[in-house]
């Protein structure tokens, strides 16, 4: 990604926010369509599931929950290399993401681009699959968390931090100081749907909370935030 020469930028979440679902479940799909890695596939759900009610009981913390979810991904392409791995990412993003893009936000990206802002995708994701939806929208940069590789294999770990809370805000922080060196931030956007990235969201002079999980949407109404959508389940 090119240094950017805009002095705002726009941040856009990608689970929940930009895409109307989530990762987690759209790399399950490929991997049962190829039927590929299945056994752990089903061992990371079943793992992972059972946090859950611990959660929604307030056992785990959100971030916590979040944080387990998203670390413990990287089991799905473990021992992969990194070139087959690709064609993963593509398959997810053409299939799973692309087509289920919320078109208000997909609106509100390209709004930005039109007025000369520096777009970038900010997420949990990992960084390559990141990278690949980022060309597709056409954003200018992409702001995930890598995964760490061995000999050209994916080792079953990320590169910590995870993008979500605080290691979102790390993550932030890094790209500012790289790619996104003289972004203002106190005339900056960012958009997401969690309480998990209150962190982020008070970095910046305009939040937008969408289709906010309930405790964001509190906090929204409290700080006089603008919110796109409602949610009306529990978060998934």
């Amino acid at each position: 990604m090119n240094e950017m020469s805009q002095s705002t930028a726009a941040f856009f979440d990608l689970d929940g926010t930009l895409f109307n679902g989530y990762v987690w479940r759209a790399l399950r799909r490929h991997h049962e369509a190829r039927r590929f890695k299945l056994p752990t596939l089903y061992g990371y759900l079943l793992s992972h599931i059972a946090l859950w009610p611990l959660k929604n009981a307030g056992l785990v913390s959100e971030e916590a929950f979040y944080r387990a979810w998203g670390e413990n991904m990287a089991w799905l392409v473990r021992d992969v290399r990194v070139e087959r791995a690709q064609a993963i990412w593509e398959w997810v993003t053409d299939h799973e993401i692309l087509p289920n893009l919320r078109p208000e936000m997909r609106a509100a990206l390209a709004r930005h681009r039109a007025e000369g802002r520096h777009v970038a995708l900010l997420s949990g994701t990992f960084q390559p699959l990141l990278e690949v939806v980022a060309a597709r929208v056409g954003a200018d940069g992409a702001v995930g968390t890598p995964l760490a590789r061995r000999d050209g294999r994916y080792v079953g770990k990320i590169t910590p931090p995870l993008g979500v809370g605080a290691g979102k805000a790390e993550r932030l922080r890094g790209y500012l100081a790289g790619p996104g060196r003289g972004i203002d931030l106190s005339e900056s956007f960012l958009y997401t749907d969690a309480i998990a990235d209150a962190p982020v969201l008070e970095m910046v002079g305009h939040p937008v909370a969408v289709y906010p999980d309930a405790r964001l949407a509190a906090l929204a109404a409290e700080r006089g935030w603008p919110v796109i959508g409602t949610i009306t389940k529990e978060r998934e």
